[in-house]
């Protein structure tokens, strides 16, 4: 569960990275700076014990354990993007209160 506690923009970071391939590109894209992009991957390594990105030249390559955990971050962070695009409808609240009501 400790896992699960940890700053969900890390995941954003590590994704970007992913694609984007340089600590820079990848700040950019995100609207941060370099130095908290390093942090970021810094924070990400210490908990999986990774490097997670391995410099090649001018880019960064991703680590065995990063080609593993990608797809699972991908799908992630695409399940919460798509809770932000659903419109507020009478039948989503009623859905929702449904499965949340816990006084029943």
């Amino acid at each position: 569960m400790s896992n699960l506690a940890s700053d969900l923009n890390l995941y954003r970071v590590l994704h970007t990275i992913y694609v984007s391939g340089n600590l820079t590109k990848a700040g950019q894209a995100l609207g941060v700076t370099q130095p908290a992009v390093s942090n970021a991957l810094s924070r990400l390594r210490k908990l999986y014990d990774d490097p997670l990105f391995v410099r090649s030249g001018t880019r960064m390559r991703p680590t065995y354990k990063t080609e593993q955990i990608i797809p699972q971050v991908i799908i992630a962070l695409d399940l919460l993007s798509s809770t932000m695009q659903k419109p507020n409808t009478p039948d989503n609240q009623a859905n929702l209160y449904s499965t949340s009501n816990y006084s029943a």
